[in-house]
């Protein structure tokens, strides 16, 4: 794989607990376990946000949060 694009997939070790953290908050605030496929799916909203600039972990919760509540408000 060329760097170039190693780089922009990879999360660095800082990035991956950001993301962790707020996947275990979420997880923790819906009573929801970090094994089942539902929680797959939270695990890959809160990557696909984070990597469109949402870096801070206040604003990554936040985001996640309001994208949890759309989804649950639309009967998905």
């Amino acid at each position: 794989m060329p760097r170039e694009r190693f780089n922009r997939t990879c999360l660095s070790p800082h990035d991956l607990a950001v993301c962790e953290h707020v996947f275990d908050q979420v997880c923790a605030d819906e009573h929801l376990n970090p094994l089942d496929p539902d929680a797959e799916i939270l695990a890959v909203m809160v990557v696909a946000i984070f990597r469109n600039a949402h870096t801070s972990e206040r604003e990554l919760l936040g985001a996640v949060r309001s994208r949890r509540q759309k989804v649950a408000g639309s009967g998905h």
